[in-house]
């Protein structure tokens, strides 16, 4: 007799096809009606709240007189939540964020009575590689999924393995291929139909998939309210299916009995990325929806900024800045940070197909988790820097401090923030020397007038003049901290700047030393010792690697081409006409020319189409112009070129691309992922007709680059992009960067590379991203594979520019802090060093530990080898461990008289340390 757990649940889109209040109003009814359902029927034996703790906060908010009774439910089992916090797209966001969003659920959930210890993935649109890695860390070994799968479904039973890009596996259920987490929404109210229900959906879908005579129907679908009488139900139905036994229960008890019953078989293991479009006939509607990498590109660019002002700014610069400058480390507030950025991350709002509402509610989320974020790292770098020792410094210079988040050193061209007095006399060049007095190569970029709030070093004075207009806030009057100033960005070449750390330097303006010209631009070329990049008539890009010998032409090749898909699916019209900026005139300009940086400014005005025609099957016949700028730059020490893109987007229903032809042979590319980096073919094999649903497509998610090596392994090219996630690599070794994809639909009314629109036919206006964007990626040529080529290393220079730090005119320090211009701190400091084989470790995060007065470092091996390295951290440890990512201590670790601890990871593996300084 074959056993059916019956799973009552819901599936909650917290915003989609209607707003978060709206869908919030539906919530709570839903809560609301389970809480009766569940006091007034004790055979109702649990409900399925779609594996993410949100949902609670969300109904909590509105009705906090139930906590208790939601806490009692939850404890006993008849209420499932978690892991989550929000169930996201596992693809477009970090993989910090997912421990983030782990950990933060987990915790909600334990608090409330517990959490799900499995990994409950049902509708992601698709599944990242080192998901097992970030499960198995949180102590959970079972996973449930369904899109994504691919081949694998052709080949695999639902009971499955898989094992993640480190050798971590999972027992893993892969629901009904065709129907997934809604097999049946509803049952019949009677029996006889009900129990027909169910022998129909056991028989079709359940049995013919699975290898054991344990199985589990879903009964459920988005936003459904559970239904009263389920379990009435279930009891006269069971009669009536004497083949099967009904069991009403729960997914995690469906896990645990089936794992049980698979023990010594051998079944089938998926490995890595589960990224494919469905290739079985039954598919139903399981789409994977590639193309959300592209939708709505702007929120994708606000949320890179957002994750890397929390991991690399907020939380390592807060915790460093903890103790020593007297601050407490602001938990609360990081937190509220990442939850407003957490909420960005539900697959359907990060993913950018849900209504207008959706998306310009969200920008308001990023600007609040941006706005928090930025203070408290504001906060940290003044009151740590304030702590520096400048008395050796000459008087009546500006003294500023340039911050390096990267966790190597670096020389890169710094772009420093510099205020001046707004009446300062007239300067040509404003000199920038280093701590020993030795001038430095640097250029005015900008001067312009500026009236700002400016914060005092101490937190607890708040807002206070920091330049020559300073005073004890007992001598002055109201709004202390708006200030009249001119403004100067300065580019200049340090020798080398710490890791993860400072540098201190001053400024002199400077109107007698006359300007170098001609050092890194020349012409329409750029060069330093690295690089050379030519641009040609029609802003097309010749660059030469100079240290490898190598040449690539062609680059910076813009297409665009028409697009009748919507906020899921990328596509072309029936006819559709491609334009491209090859053998167009464009204008080429010096935009910046100096000892420090070069940029060189190409501008078009390109005619395209106004959007699609009205039969929707070809690009209309009117053109609008849209201008085109691109800004090539080079930095003296700068191992790559940074790209900037201004497009004025003043047409509709259509996708813009950026073509770089690399010339080099590969069956492969690559990419930076959660924890990875991964490498795909570049063939793209379409389903059979008979199992079509979508097309396969060559799209893919980085993580901050991409790209190609050739054949031999001697030598690659990366292109770097700033939060545009969607890349592809063709067969002939050209990249391709998706830029923008202006659409009009939720869900396309008549696409062609998918059997129907994933979503309501709603039509969404400000999906056609009307208006200016600013796009930046940076090229680089490298060589060998992108570990060897140090690819990793040279795209976070271009994402974590180095930031400056200005604190008085005078050498001395503020009063507060003594009045003799000492301090704790000297003028150069590293926080944080990797040593050894540092060039395949990346770092992740460092922060406070959650429950202990701790610090946590978290690092991973990118190689697929064993990796070793030395962590230096700058203060005395007292102890250290290594601990899950759920921050419990695994394992004591040595700490060396230098204050050193040796890491030793295989490769993949993601690494947590905890140390405890004296």
């Amino acid at each position: 007799m074959k056993r059916i757990y019956i799973v009552p649940h819901t599936h909650w889109d917290r915003e989609w096809y209607l707003s978060y209040q709206h869908f919030r109003i539906r919530l709570t009814r839903l809560i609301k009606g389970l809480l009766e359902i569940l006091d007034n029927d004790p055979d109702y034996v649990s409900y399925h709240l779609d594996g993410q703790a949100s949902v609670l906060d969300d109904y909590l908010e509105i009705h906090p007189e139930d906590r208790e009774r939601l806490s009692t439910l939850i404890a006993e089992g008849r209420i499932k939540v978690g892991p989550w916090y929000v169930q996201p797209d596992e693809s477009l966001v970090s993989g910090e964020s997912l421990i983030r969003n782990f950990s933060l659920g987990i915790r909600k959930t334990e608090e409330m009575g517990g959490s799900l210890k499995f990994g409950y993935l049902p509708d992601m649109f698709g599944h990242i590689s080192q998901l097992p890695q970030l499960l198995r860390g949180f102590g959970m070994s079972q996973a449930v999924v369904w899109r994504g799968l691919g081949d694998v479904a052709a080949r695999s039973q639902s009971e499955l393995l898989w094992e993640g890009a480190d050798g971590s596996e999972l027992f893993t259920y892969r629901l009904s291929n065709q129907m997934g987490y809604s097999e049946l929404f509803r049952l019949y109210s009677d029996p006889d139909k009900a129990a027909e229900q169910i022998r129909g959906a056991a028989e079709r879908h359940l049995i013919p998939a699975s290898g054991i005579d344990t199985l589990l129907l879903m009964v459920g679908v988005d936003h459904m309210e559970p239904q009263r009488d389920l379990s009435r139900i279930i009891r006269e139905a069971a009669p009536l299916l004497p083949e099967y036994e009904l069991v009403f229960g729960t997914i995690d008890g469906f896990l645990n009995e089936a794992e049980e019953k698979t023990y010594g078989k051998d079944l089938f293991k998926a490995h890595g990325e589960l990224r494919d479009t469905n290739r079985v006939t039954s598919g139903g509607f399981n789409f994977l929806l590639a193309n959300v990498l592209s939708s709505r590109m702007y929120l994708k660019q606000a949320n890179a900024q957002a994750q890397y002002l929390l991991e690399r700014w907020a939380e390592p610069f807060s915790t460093i800045a903890c103790g020593l400058a007297g601050n407490r480390y602001p938990d609360r507030l990081l937190e509220q940070s990442w939850i407003y950025l957490l909420q960005n991350h539900p697959h359907d709002s990060i993913c950018g197909c849900s209504r207008d509402e959706v998306h310009r509610q969200m920008m308001t989320r990023f600007e609040w988790s941006t706005e928090i974020a930025g203070q408290l790292k504001d906060e940290a770098l003044y009151s740590l820097l304030a702590q520096v020792d400048t008395s050796v410094l000459p008087n009546n210079r500006i003294i500023f401090h340039a911050i390096n988040p990267l966790e190597h050193t670096r020389r890169n061209t710094v772009m420093a923030e510099l205020y001046l007095p707004a009446d300062a006399p007239a300067f040509r060049t404003i000199d920038i020397y280093d701590s020993e007095g030795k001038r430095l190569p640097s250029q005015v970029m900008d001067v312009r007038p500026e009236f700002r709030c400016v914060h005092h070093h101490e937190t607890a004075v708040r807002d206070m003049a920091m330049l020559h207009n300073a005073a004890p806030p007992e001598e002055r009057g109201i709004l202390p901290g708006l200030e009249y100033s001119l403004k100067a960005t300065v580019a200049f070449v340090p020798q080398t700047l710490p890791a993860l750390g400072y540098a201190t330097f001053t400024a002199v303006p400077n109107r007698k030393r006359v300007p170098e010209r001609g050092v890194i631009a020349k012409g329409n070329s750029l060069e330093n010792e690295w690089l050379k990049a030519d641009v040609h008539f029609d802003g097309s890009v010749t660059l030469y690697d100079k240290k490898n010998g190598h040449c690539y032409q062609g680059l910076l090749v813009f297409e665009d081409g028409g697009d009748g898909g919507d906020g899921y699916t990328y596509s072309a019209p029936l006819i559709d006409e491609v334009f491209t900026t090859r053998g167009i005139q464009a204008s080429v300009t010096v935009a910046a020319d100096g000892e420090a940086l070069g940029v060189l400014r190409i501008e078009r005005s390109w005619e395209l189409p106004a959007g699609l025609a009205s039969d929707r099957k070809r690009r209309a016949l009117e053109r609008r112009i849209c201008r085109l700028v691109t800004e090539v730059s080079l930095g003296a020490e700068d191992e790559w070129l940074g790209v900037k893109v201004i497009f004025d987007n003043q047409a509709a229903d259509h996708r813009l691309r950026v073509a770089l032809p690399t010339g080099l042979k590969a069956d492969t590319s690559w990419s930076s992922a959660a924890f990875d980096l991964v490498e795909r073919s570049v063939q793209v094999v379409q389903p059979d007709e008979a199992a079509w649903i979508e097309d396969a497509v060559g799209v893919f998610h980085n993580h901050g680059f991409a790209g190609m090596t050739d054949a031999g392994g001697e030598r690659g090219f990366a292109v770097a992009p700033l939060g545009l996630p969607e890349c592809e690599a063709t067969a002939d070794g050209t990249l391709y960067l998706t830029l923008l994809r202006a659409v009009g639909y939720l869900g396309s009314p008549d696409p062609l590379t998918i059997v129907s629109g994933a979503g309501p036919n709603f039509p969404t206006p400000d999906g056609q991203c009307q208006g200016t964007h600013t796009f930046r990626f940076a090229l680089v040529p490298h060589q060998g594979r992108p570990l060897e080529g140090e690819v990793w290393r040279r795209a976070h220079e271009h994402h974590l520019a180095v930031q400056t730090v200005q604190m008085r005119h005078s050498a001395k320090v503020a009063d507060q802090n003594g009045g003799d211009g000492t301090g704790a701190l000297p003028l150069t400091q590293s926080f944080l060093q990797l040593g050894g084989e540092r060039h395949s470790f990346v770092l992740s995060a460092l922060k406070k530990a959650d429950s202990r007065d701790s610090i946590l470092i978290r690092l991973f091996n990118a190689s697929d080898v064993t990796g070793r390295t030395m962590l230096r951290w700058w203060q005395r440890i007292g102890e250290a461990y290594a601990v899950d990512l759920a921050e419990n201590r695994l394992a004591p670790l040595v700490v060396t008289d230098e204050q050193e601890i040796a890491i030793e990871a295989d490769g993949k593996k993601i690494v947590t340390i905890e140390i405890v300084p004296v």
